[in-house]
C-alpha cells in the first residue's frame, strides 16, 4: 500500500503543479477579464520618451521645491534603464511631510511608466491624506512636465 500512497502523493503535487501552470499562462494571455487584475493607482505611463521626459519631471520637482518650504527631491540613481528620485513631499493643504521616492522607467517605444511610494514615520496619518498627497504629487509632475497620463 506504501506505493499507493506515494503515487497518489506524485499525482497530487503533478497536479497542483499543472494549475498553478495553466493559470500563470491564462494571466499572461490576459484570458482573464481585465476588470479582475488589479491596477496600481499610483503608477502611470506616458506618451513620451524616457530620456526626455526624465529631465523634465526633475526639472519640475526642483522648481516646485523652491516654491513651496518643505519640499525636496534630488536623483538617487540616473541610468539608461531607470532613474530614482529620492526627496520630501509637503503639500499646502496637508501638514503632514511624507518620504518620497518617485521611479521612472522606459515603457516601450515612446513610453515611460513613473511609480510613486510615499511613506511617513507617523501611524496616524489617514489613507485619505495619502490618496489626497499621491494625486497632487502626479498634478504637479504632470503640471510641470506638460505630459498627460496614456489613455
Amino acid at each position: 500500500m506504501p506505493t499507493s500512497q506515494q503515487e497518489k502523493r506524485r499525482w497530487l503535487v503533478f497536479s497542483f503543479i499543472t494549475l498553478g501552470l495553466l493559470l500563470n499562462s491564462c494571466a499572461s494571455l490576459k484570458i482573464i477579464p481585465e476588470e479582475t487584475i488589479v491596477k496600481d493607482k499610483f503608477s502611470r505611463t506616458y506618451s513620451i520618451d524616457f530620456t526626455s521626459f526624465h529631465p523634465k519631471l526633475n526639472s519640475a520637482l526642483q522648481e516646485y521645491a523652491k516654491k513651496h518650504k518643505g519640499n525636496s527631491f534630488r536623483i538617487a540613481r540616473l541610468g539608461s534603464d531607470g532613474v530614482i528620485i529620492n526627496g520630501y513631499f509637503k503639500s499646502d493643504g496637508n501638514q503632514e511631510r511624507f518620504f518620497t521616492n518617485i521611479t521612472v522607467n522606459p515603457a516601450g517605444k515612446k513610453k515611460t511608466r513613473l511609480e510613486i511610494k510615499l511613506s511617513t514615520n507617523n501611524p496616524n496619518v489617514s489613507p485619505e491624506s495619502f490618496e489626497k498627497a499621491y494625486k497632487e504629487l502626479f498634478q504637479i509632475i504632470e503640471r510641470g512636465t506638460e505630459v498627460s497620463p496614456r489613455e
